[in-house]
């Protein structure tokens, strides 16, 4: 049997298995395995040297520095069979990074491989550009991502919208420069690219929301159409960080969000939209500081939800339930003194987080009427509790 042979026969598994035969002391074993697969690499068998990047790209998520491989996994990137170019592109992520010099070496082997007549080929250079982004390659590679968003393939559309996040981060001047083109893909056809467009436009907006008040009427539009939870959450969060800076749209999100409360059976879609509510409620005042028409019903709708939240048995849909009650408690607090009795039985349970975020609530309820009440209720706690919970 050849040296070659013999170098073959150690895959993946085999190096698992022997780190974990080796469990005292595997250093001496994985120096002999780096040993073996800087061998491999010199291989001219194409297999070979991608399983060899394989295992190196295991013992780096373990801790372990593989940098001088760096030339050996752009080399398999370029390979022509797919399962031997995703290794490498795999490699690539986990390892390179903005001082790796040879990613300089990747632009013209991305630019081609944008071009490949396979969707998936394309989707694995997106991906690994999204991963391994530099200043230089996204200056570089800024247009060719543009023209993927256009794609006919809505597979590649969605990974080059949802890679254009990134390229931006590392050359800024792109955003001002192809923000248009990305805004188109608001309107795909496709729900999964319109999805990746609205998380884009979302993290971007989290960074300086008055940039994106001229999209609003186009979030209003999928507010109100879209069925997608996921997406239908990314915007409610949107909307809700654009009212402080446009207050008249505070009115017109009542209705909507107050549907989808109605309809909606999914809890996290519930409670992102009765969070939004409660930073627009403030500004729905009229100029004579009473409430717009539909607001009391919109605010006993809260109220009411964020109730059941309380009362289900999952602690952390009481907990959010009890949050929801406090941002509520500072436009309407007369909504959520009804739920005294409520807020009062959270004080028993066993979360001391819950215990906490109740505390909390009782010290906005108390008013003249109830003070005697609410002194001699939590006197009655006090004794009963213990420790640090106790001091507070």
């Amino acid at each position: 049997m050849s040296t070659t042979q013999l170098m073959f026969q150690k895959s993946l598994q085999d190096l698992v298995k022997g780190i974990r035969a080796n469990k005292r002391d595997p250093g001496s074993f994985i120096s002999a395995a780096i040993a073996e697969s800087k061998l491999e690499l010199r291989s001219v068998d194409p297999y070979i040297k991608a399983q060899a990047v394989r295992k190196l790209t295991y013992l780096q998520m373990t801790g372990y520095d593989v940098s001088w491989a760096a030339f050996a996994i752009v080399e398999t990137m370029s390979q022509a069979r797919f399962a031997h170019k995703r290794i490498g592109y795999l490699a690539a992520c986990q390892c390179f990074r903005e001082t790796t010099d040879v990613v300089l070496l990747t632009t013209n082997l991305l630019k081609k491989e944008f071009q490949s007549m396979s969707q998936y080929e394309v989707g694995l250079a997106i991906n690994c550009l999204a991963n391994i982004v530099t200043p230089d390659l996204a200056r570089d590679l800024l247009q060719d991502a543009v023209l993927l968003m256009a794609h006919s393939k809505p597979y590649v559309r969605k990974k080059a919208v949802s890679a254009m996040f990134k390229l931006y981060l590392k050359y800024p001047q792109g955003l001002r420069l192809t923000f248009d083109r990305l805004k188109e893909r608001l309107g795909d056809g496709e729900p999964a690219v319109t999805s990746c467009a609205v998380n884009v436009v979302c993290e971007l907006a989290n960074q300086n929301p008055n940039n994106y008040l001229s999209m609003a009427p186009q979030f209003f539009r999928l507010l109100t159409t879209s069925s997608n939870n996921w997406m239908l959450i990314k915007v409610v969060k949107l909307m809700g960080s654009l009212v402080p800076q446009e207050p008249r749209l505070a009115r017109k999100l009542l209705e909507p969000l107050a549907t989808i409360i109605q309809n909606t059976a999914a809890k996290s879609l519930q409670y992102e939209c009765i969070h939004t509510l409660t930073l627009a409620l403030p500004y729905t005042k009229k100029a004579d500081g009473t409430d717009a028409r539909n607001a009391p019903a919109v605010v006993r709708l809260c109220a009411d939800h964020l109730r059941q939240f309380i009362e289900d048995p999952d602690q952390n849909l009481k907990y959010l339930g009890l949050v929801g009650f406090v941002e509520l408690m500072k436009s309407h607090p007369r909504a959520v003194v009804e739920h005294k009795e409520l807020v009062l039985l959270c004080l028993s349970d066993d979360d001391v987080t819950i215990r906490t975020r109740a505390l909390e609530l009782l010290t906005g309820m108390v008013t003249r009427k109830n003070l005697e009440d609410l002194v001699a209720k939590l006197l009655a706690h006090v004794s009963k509790a213990e420790g640090a919970y106790r001091d507070e």
